[in-house]
């Protein structure tokens, strides 16, 4: 049964499995207010769309996927693959598994009331409608109790994992999404502008967002990401959600939840933060000089919960905070040493604005976190571990 929204018809319906999650009728949840949320935020990805279903005293998110046939070059182009880093129906899977309800500790995924085949192939995840304070209204502490709350699951994972435990065998987890990734940008930044060759330094502007001095270190940087996914690979598996961001946390009643699984897998301890830590800059939610202070903040909560979790095992070995830097290093500096490469690819195709914003106004970030990486690089990389 399709929904309608301002007269014009959406594309998901309701089951009466959903229905009776929500504790309604089906036409109760017909009858309900469907307004719009989200639209596709970059190209190639699984996500049709995202829609707020309210009802009197109720409401629901629903999120459909869709595989996009024809993603280009996007970095975040979906495959049919279910092997794939990026399949596209990798977050209903989740939900339908029961894992991501029965995590252990402190944080969350949001409730799944259940999935609706769709028109054109298309899949419907009815979930809960998170109320609570998002991550990107955060201060400080309230980010070291997210990356607590993280190392309670992560490390329980991890050392269920070691001991034998099947728990991140499942089919529907990804596999190897963090190198994928790396070399889909790796592709995507030798068709627009190699930062390996120096002409693509030298324009004007570039000359004046990035300065002369750092642009080795940043090559170096990005050279490195081989050595620095290799790290990665090494470290002790978990499950990670693989897009740990700002907008995909809420604080609700002291818990954390996270939203936004479609690349949830088999990833290292630590790699999650990685991704935390430049996104909150890098998306303007934190200054660039909050970055050492906000490392640190996050080493020291995910060190207390991994410690929580009772994890011990090979390198990292105890979760002191020394591996944890190391960890989380590892993972930042692995995914994201492209970031001050590409301002030469956006002067070269014209483009005035980085990240939606002004390029001049971005850019300085983008190099801020681009020097932060090159150590977190060193620090990774220390005693070729």
């Amino acid at each position: 049964m399709e929904l309608t929204t301002a007269g014009h018809e959406v594309p998901f319906g309701v089951s009466a499995e959903v229905a009776g999650a929500l504790g309604r009728t089906v036409e109760e949840v017909r009858a309900a207010e469907v307004d719009p949320v989200a639209s596709p935020a970059v190209d190639g990805i699984a996500t049709v769309g995202i829609w707020r279903v309210r009802g009197a005293d109720w409401s629901a998110v629903v999120k459909v996927l869709r595989h996009v046939v024809d993603g280009g070059r996007s970095v975040w182009r979906s495959d049919e693959d279910p092997a794939h880093p990026f399949h596209w129906r990798r977050e209903a899977d989740a939900f339908a598994d029961g894992l991501l309800g029965s995590l252990p500790g402190d944080l969350r995924a949001p409730t799944c009331y259940g999935v609706v085949p769709g028109p054109g192939g298309t899949l419907a995840i009815w979930m809960e409608d998170v109320a609570g304070r998002e991550g990107s209204t955060w201060a400080l502490p309230r980010y070291r109790l997210a990356a607590e709350h993280l190392g309670q699951v992560q490390g329980h994972l991890a050392r269920e994992h070691l001991a034998g435990d099947p728990v991140l065998d499942r089919p529907w987890l990804s596999r190897g999404w963090l190198r994928t990734y790396v070399e889909r940008r790796a592709a995507r930044g030798a068709a627009e502008a190699d930062p390996a060759e120096p002409r693509v330094w030298s324009a004007p502007l570039v000359r004046r967002l990035v300065p002369a001095d750092r642009v080795p270190a940043f090559q170096a940087l990005w050279a490195d990401r081989h050595r620095l996914l290799d790290v990665v690979d090494g470290l002790p598996r978990t499950l990670c959600q693989l897009d740990f961001h700002p907008h995909n946390l809420f604080d609700v009643a002291g818990r954390t939840v996270v939203i936004d699984w479609a690349f949830a897998g088999v990833g290292a301890l630590g790699e999650d933060l990685g991704n935390l830590v430049v996104d909150a800059v890098t998306d303007f939610h934190l200054p660039p000089s909050k970055l050492p202070e906000l490392f640190e903040t996050l080493v020291g909560g995910y060190a207390d919960g991994l410690a929580a979790a009772g994890w011990s095992g090979p390198w990292p070995g105890s979760g002191e905070p020394a591996d944890v830097r190391r960890m989380i290093a590892a993972g930042a500096a692995a995914k994201y040493g492209w970031l001050a490469p590409a301002i030469p690819a956006v002067v070269a195709e014209g483009r005035t604005t980085l990240n939606g914003r002004p390029i001049e106004e971005s850019a300085p970030l983008w190099v801020a976190c681009g020097d932060f990486l090159v150590e977190l690089a060193g620090l990774a990389l220390e005693d070729g571990r």
